[in-house]
């Protein structure tokens, strides 16, 4: 219900605007199909692609399962070698696939020359591993043979 005024008569309703009708689209000339697709005029150039999309996948990468392989061993023989030496055989393994995988998969040039570095750390570590082992056993049993050695003890 419209709110009433003060004097108790309903304020009078605007007309609706008319809206004149839009311009008609002339006819298609005679001998035209009016259902047909648009006619567009060829360039002067192609359309452009995408920037860096050539349109196909690349060539298929070749295998890299001895240089990968080579880097693993000799990771973990850097790891090993800090374990008096254990990390000796997966050294000298990494050290080896990464020789071979210099020559076979030239391709994988990252992986095997990380291979062979941490191959060679592993080795020198192992080695220094070994070596102070092998004089903490020496030193132990010339302690071990010498009775003087735990008599000294004994008296201070």
């Amino acid at each position: 219900m419209p709110a009433e005024t003060t004097s108790g008569a309903v304020p009078p309703i605007e007309p609706i605007p008319v809206v004149p009708p839009a311009a008609a689209v002339p006819p298609p000339p005679p001998g035209v199909d009016p259902y047909a697709a648009p006619v567009y005029q060829p360039t002067a150039y192609p359309p452009a692609y995408a920037a860096g999309y050539s349109g196909y996948y690349g060539a298929p990468q070749p295998p890299k399962g001895l240089a990968i392989a080579s880097m693993v061993l000799g990771i973990v023989g850097v790891f090993f070698s800090l374990g008096y030496g254990l990390g000796l055989f997966p050294s000298i393994a990494g050290i080896i696939t990464g020789h071979r995988a210099q020559k076979r998969q030239p391709t994988a040039r990252g992986f095997w020359i990380a291979g062979l570095i941490t191959g060679y750390v592993g080795l020198f570590l192992s080695l220094i591993g070994v070596a102070l082992l092998v004089i903490v056993i020496v030193i132990a049993v010339n302690a071990a043979n010498d009775p003087a050695a735990f008599s000294e003890l004994g008296n201070t």
